[in-house]
């Protein structure tokens, strides 16, 4: 299908100094994606920050070299009032890391021929030494084994013996040692640099005024637990938890939510309202989705669109087990985005279809929750996965790597090989202190640190949010996540150094099966890159129905669902999208139907006047 693009001129944020305004208004200049676009006759919506914020279409000439920051804290961001530097530093980040400006990961539409390759078969260099891809494609089953390769190849574990119990008993020990001392490091460090980022906050406080929606008293006696369901019942929902299995035998946590005012109705089939299903990101559980009182995503859902709401999770999390290994044997933990991608996700989809007895339900998904969707979709995973959901909504995609992955820690970590990484983070989980501080550091130290820790490596702040929500926030981050699949994700050939959590240089990763599809993006988000996946699907993925694509220009990583005002953010169009897709009810299908007959009696009865005249 074809998707024209058509101009539009974009009102700016709030105006920051001339030069800078110029250099933005060239930028934009030189991308009709800056401006508007017009996706099978929608207008795509990019709201206006009510803050300076700088798009990340604003990117510097590619000819321009450029410097690196060494970590993500080396560059704050001030969003309540950006200085001339901020706003030049926020440019460099929302800029293509050097050495990526011609790399075709970046650019979908170029063709792995036009960067040639030599006789023999050897890759050549582009200008900046980044090695271009060879003009040889590979086929879709050696893209997959490439690409989702278990621990960087390495032979899978055999039944444990003594001896290697008592090496892997040595080994763990010794790699959480190392894992600990790197995991205080980071902490230190970033408290260390947030500390210094705050002195001239301390001496000119941002006073925040409060929504007019919110009621701090109502939540001063609130408690803060690591069970969803108390936060459920506080606001009047019930959460009841759930058992899914997977093929591969894995038991995973699914929370359905229960709505005292909608979950009673039945529709004149018997069925309860359209299932919807929400998965969280890596490092993140269910609970991400109902910590903002009312206002969470899954009761807001639930409540607004009478939905039947299941949050899933990932296998390991919430101290869930497996059918036969124990969560200290190491197959446990052998897994990475692949299995979550072909066993996790159809597992629960399936779980959710029988019990709710819809063909189809609308699926929403952030940073990895979505990452998983794009790949159990694609070509050689699960395509047919596609055919089971009417729509599928993307917060924050994790396709293709941002400019953060170019810092530390993330360019220290691409640089290790599995054999020197299970000496650092073992092969069990990653970081076990994480685990051991969440079940045993109280609630507020453990928020401020967790906050500290998340902000520094991943660039998040807490402007958009309502702070009295922070600590409740973490009571349900990080939670477990396998050495292996980290290792996937930035290890030595992981997402962090191929830039993309699929092979770029296939010619198309999804079929025909593919869902309607909206995708929710923040401007300042510098974990993740929007623009690249909207080239790919114009240019490529004839077969994807983009519904929507949405840039909210303020807001960051997380922001979806943890934003104040997440609602009006996105909330409503979720909630659109979902009723343009879902399933029809059967009273609605039966009023459609006495319609039409009403409005042929009356074409009639017209028909027949116009004769007898």
């Amino acid at each position: 299908m074809s998707r024209p693009l058509r101009a539009e001129a974009s009102s700016s944020s709030s105006a920051s100094s001339g030069a800078n305004a110029a250099a933005s208004s060239s930028s934009a200049s030189k991308s009709p994606r800056s401006q508007g676009l017009l996706i099978d006759g929608n207008l795509i919506n990019h709201d206006t920050a009510a803050v300076t914020a700088i798009s990340d279409f604003l990117r510097t000439s590619a000819n321009e070299p450029i410097s690196r920051p060494s970590s993500a804290a080396s560059m704050r961001i001030r969003v309540d009032k950006p200085t001339s530097e901020s706003i030049s530093g926020r440019a460099l980040y929302t800029h293509v890391p050097t050495g990526f400006e011609e790399d075709p990961l970046l650019h979908p539409s170029y063709d792995s021929e036009d960067f040639g390759s030599s006789s023999n078969g050897n890759r050549k260099s582009n200008a900046n030494g980044r090695s271009a891809p060879s003009a040889r494609r590979r086929s879709t089953h050696d893209s997959i084994a490439a690409t989702f390769a278990r621990r960087g190849g390495a032979p899978p574990y055999k039944r444990p013996t003594l001896y290697s119990r008592g090496r892997l008993l040595v080994s763990q020990a010794t790699a959480n040692v190392l894992s600990s001392f790197f995991l205080l490091l980071v902490i230190v460090w970033a408290l260390s640099v947030r500390l210094l980022a705050a002195i001239p906050k301390f001496f000119a406080p941002t006073i925040k005024e409060q929504k007019e929606w919110d009621d701090p008293k109502r939540w001063n006696k609130e408690k803060l637990v690591k069970d969803v369901r108390y936060y459920a019942a506080s606001c009047g929902f019930e959460i009841i938890n759930e058992t899914v299995e997977t093929q591969d035998g894995y038991y995973l946590r699914m929370n359905r939510i229960i709505d005292p005012q909608t979950t009673h109705k039945k529709h004149s089939d018997g069925r309860g309202g359209f299932p919807v299903l929400i998965m969280h990101g890596l490092f993140q559980s269910s609970g991400s989705f109902v910590t903002s009182e009312e206002r969470s995503l899954a009761f807001w859902l639930a409540r607004q669109g009478g939905y039947q709401v299941f949050l899933g999770n990932n296998r390991g999390v919430f101290d869930m087990g497996h059918r036969t290994y124990s969560r200290s044997d190491p197959r446990f933990w052998d897994y990475n985005i692949r299995e979550l991608a072909i066993y996790d996700l159809p597992a629960m989809i399936d779980y959710i279809r029988k019990d709710t007895g819809y063909d189809r339900i609308a699926y929403i998904g952030h940073s990895q929750g979505n990452g998983t969707m794009f790949i159990s979709l694609s070509k050689g995973m699960v395509p047919e996965l596609g055919k089971k959901l009417t729509s599928f909504a993307a917060l924050a995609p994790a396709v293709y790597a941002g400019p953060l992955t170019s810092c530390f820690p993330f360019t220290t970590l691409g640089q290790l090989e599995w054999s020197r990484w299970k000496r650092f983070f073992g092969v069990l989980d990653f970081i076990p202190l994480m685990k051991i501080s969440y079940d045993y550091t109280p609630a507020y130290p453990y928020a401020l640190l967790g906050y500290q820790m998340f902000a520094f490596l991943f660039a998040w702040t807490d402007a958009n949010w309502l702070l009295r929500r922070k600590a409740k926030m973490f009571r349900f981050t990080p939670q477990p996540v396998s050495s292996a699949s980290i290792y996937w994700w930035a290890g030595k050939d992981g997402f962090a150094t191929r830039g993309c959590v699929l092979d770029p240089s296939l010619d198309q990763w999804w079929d025909e099966n593919f869902p309607p599809l909206s995708i929710f993006s923040g401007g300042m988000d510098f974990l993740v890159l929007t623009d690249p996946l909207i080239e790919r699907i114009e240019q490529k993925e004839k077969n994807v129905q983009l519904l929507r694509f949405k840039r909210q220009d303020e807001a960051e990583h997380c922001d979806h669902f943890w934003a104040a005002d997440a609602v009006e953010w996105c909330f409503q169009d979720i909630l659109e999208d979902i009723e343009k897709t879902r399933e029809r009810y059967p009273e609605e299908l039966a009023s459609a139907k006495k319609g039409e007959a009403v409005e042929g009696k009356s074409e009639a009865g017209n028909g027949k006047a116009l004769v007898d005249v």
